[in-house]
């Protein structure tokens, strides 16, 4: 996730509690040995979750909750960063800022209590802007027996998931000519075929494929800058492709790292920060900031090179570094310049089916019939979503702001965080 571009705004709320009004934060109650067993049990091994949209096939979720929000399991304090949390067999993996190091750590995913921690140093760069934080941004990623990470400034590593060691490690910027991005890499690796992708940019890269045992390059994609936002992986009627954004397109790849594609994405800032979504019919939705609007483009595979209509485009729609959430043939996001409006949109035509007030920088969890809302003032609900409207069943305020980070679920056990504090949520 991504907070870059000069309309963002800190939300500061000082002297509030969790809850608002005067009202005391519950205090966690002691994990049982029925949340060590839901822990184990299901992943979230990389950005978006198993299936990289932030939709799971979940079924045991409560139907409402208490007043005061869904049951602490627990909750302890972490460094600053916007590192979402990955999980796999019972354990949590995450980062965090200390000082000029990043911080990789491993939790115990029933308590919170900590398994390994690895730091590293890794100062900014003169070229990059703190103004938001100085991350880590993007999300470990759980493949094999490896957890690989990468951090604010480029650093790229591979550990052994069980203890923590350094297996390899590869500085984007200094060992590969990578680009050094204004508000620090936020593209979170992903895993597909055995090989990690990653945003690496410059004069010599665009998306760089790494083996995951060792840190070598197993392929690449021609030269391009990148962005802030996570590659995604498509079949194009029987061909795989990788997808990502550089500051001024979007772009596509095969599995060899040849060009099929690429369509402008231009905003008045040059970053993209927000994943495309992939949907049925063939069809793209490529969203961005400000004046880069909204737009729905068809893909069809030819013998040389993918074929792109432009089917639809908005500049009603803006999306910056939140998610968005795509269900059947709609979408649901946060649009505006300000985002304080969630939005269902018909994916085929673009119309705005409606709007709803109340929420502000939504990331959405899709499970099962229920959708849960993560908004950047620690507002956290579950709801209904469909064409029809937005219908809020739970919802409390459970976290201080901003929580731009997006959240994770495992089972029925949902794990989110802000600036100085990781918690686990009972949802069953």
């Amino acid at each position: 996730m991504r907070r870059n571009g000069l309309r963002v705004h800190m939300i500061w709320l000082a002297g509030l509690t969790l809850l608002g009004c005067g009202e005391p934060a519950p205090e966690p109650e002691a994990a049982t040995a029925e949340d060590e067993a839901a822990a184990s049990r299901g992943s979230w091994r990389q950005w978006g979750g198993p299936t990289g949209d932030f939709r799971l096939p979940t079924t045991g979720l409560a139907a409402s909750w208490p007043e005061e929000g869904p049951r602490v399991i627990w909750s302890r304090p972490l460094g600053e960063g916007y590192s979402a949390v990955s999980a796999d067999g019972g354990t949590l993996f995450t980062m965090y800022r200390d000082g000029d190091d990043d911080v990789i750590i491993a939790l115990r995913a029933f308590d919170g209590a900590t398994r390994w921690e690895r730091r590293y140093h890794a100062p900014t760069r003169p070229q990059n802007t703190v103004e938001f934080g100085n991350g880590p941004n993007a999300t470990p990623l759980v493949v094999d027996n490896r957890v690989v990470t990468l951090g604010y400034s480029g650093q790229l590593n591979g550990l052994d998931r069980e203890t923590g060691s350094m297996i390899w490690s590869v500085d984007l910027v200094e060992d590969l000519d990578g680009e050094v991005l204004t508000f620090g890499h936020s593209a979170s690796p992903i895993a597909h075929d055995g090989k990690v992708l990653v945003l690496v940019g410059g004069e010599r890269h665009g998306l760089v494929a790494f083996e995951a045992s060792d840190g070598s390059v197993a392929w690449s994609g021609p030269p391009t800058s990148v962005s802030y936002a996570t590659p995604i992986v498509i079949d194009i009627d029987g061909e795989t492709q990788v997808v990502y954004f550089s500051a001024d397109e979007i772009i596509g790849l095969d599995t060899s790292g040849r060009k099929r594609w690429s369509f402008p994405v231009v905003n008045r800032y040059l970053n993209n920060s927000t994943g495309p979504i992939w949907g049925d019919d063939n069809l793209l939705w490529v969203a961005t900031q400000l004046d880069g609007g909204t737009r729905a483009l068809r893909l069809t595979r030819g013998d040389e090179a993918t074929q792109v209509e432009e089917v639809w485009v908005s500049q009603n729609l803006s999306i910056h570094f939140w998610n968005a959430l795509c269900v059947g043939e709609h979408v649901y996001a946060s649009v505006g310049s300000n985002a304080s409006i969630v939005a269902g949109v018909d994916v085929r035509t673009g119309d705005i089916l409606w709007r709803e007030r109340g929420f502000e920088q939504v990331n959405f969890v899709h499970a099962g019939e229920k959708t849960i809302l993560l908004d950047a003032n620690g507002n956290l609900a579950l709801v209904h979503l469909g064409p029809e409207g937005l219908e809020v069943v739970s919802r409390a305020r459970i976290l201080d702001g901003p929580t731009w980070t997006a959240p994770t679920l495992v089972g029925t056990t949902l794990y989110i965080r802000d600036k100085k504090t990781i918690r686990a949520l009972d949802l069953s």
